[in-house]
């Protein structure tokens, strides 16, 4: 898997907050992506010195979660942001997704969540 090449200024990220999205995450070393629906509810930008990477605060769009989770710019492989709430179904359609065993999934939950 090719490493995530977007490149997000402060603009452009904070343009992302109040949406939802439907985001692919890369880590080097993983052998396939994983794929998220998500809001964004906030934006930390890179400091030199402070953090060197920024992230997305977001929120899951099923369920809940009592704080948000960080998705860290450098993992971030495609981005699209959602106004019609059936589309991720239909993009998921198109997607060609990996066959995973009940194990797998439940590792790769645990590792990423």
């Amino acid at each position: 898997m090719s490493k995530p090449v977007l490149g997000f200024n402060p603009a452009s990220a904070i343009g992302y907050i109040g949406q939802t999205v439907f985001v692919e995450l890369v880590w080097e070393g993983d052998p396939e992506p994983i794929w998220r629906l998500k809001h964004i509810v906030g934006v930390v930008l890179p400091v030199q010195g402070v953090n060197e990477v920024g992230y997305f605060l977001t929120l899951p769009v099923i369920g809940s979660a009592d704080f948000p989770d960080e998705i860290y710019f450098d993992s971030i492989h495609t981005i699209r942001a959602i106004r019609d709430r059936h589309i991720p179904i239909r993009m998921l359609g198109r997607l060609p997704l990996p066959q995973l065993t009940q194990g797998q999934a439940t590792q790769g939950e645990r590792r990423h969540a």
